[in-house]
């Protein structure tokens, strides 16, 4: 499943920007011809942000294309 690891490269790349601050709101743009499934992002979203700035944060998705 490589939305996982798109998944963690997003929050790896949130939390590095967010330099410590706490993360309220990530908004993704996810092409529809793109191949990753939406649902998978969300559901590996709550995981992979255990333990980092993007804990808790609303994940938006945007469905582009």
């Amino acid at each position: 499943m490589h939305e996982l690891s798109i998944t963690r490269n997003i929050v790896a790349l949130v939390s590095e920007r967010a330099a410590g601050r706490k993360v309220a709101r990530v908004t993704v743009a996810i092409g529809r011809l793109s191949g990753i499934e939406v649902e998978a992002v969300r559901f590996c979203f709550d995981l992979v942000a255990q333990g980092t700035a993007v804990e808790g944060a609303e994940l938006v998705i945007d469905a582009v294309g």
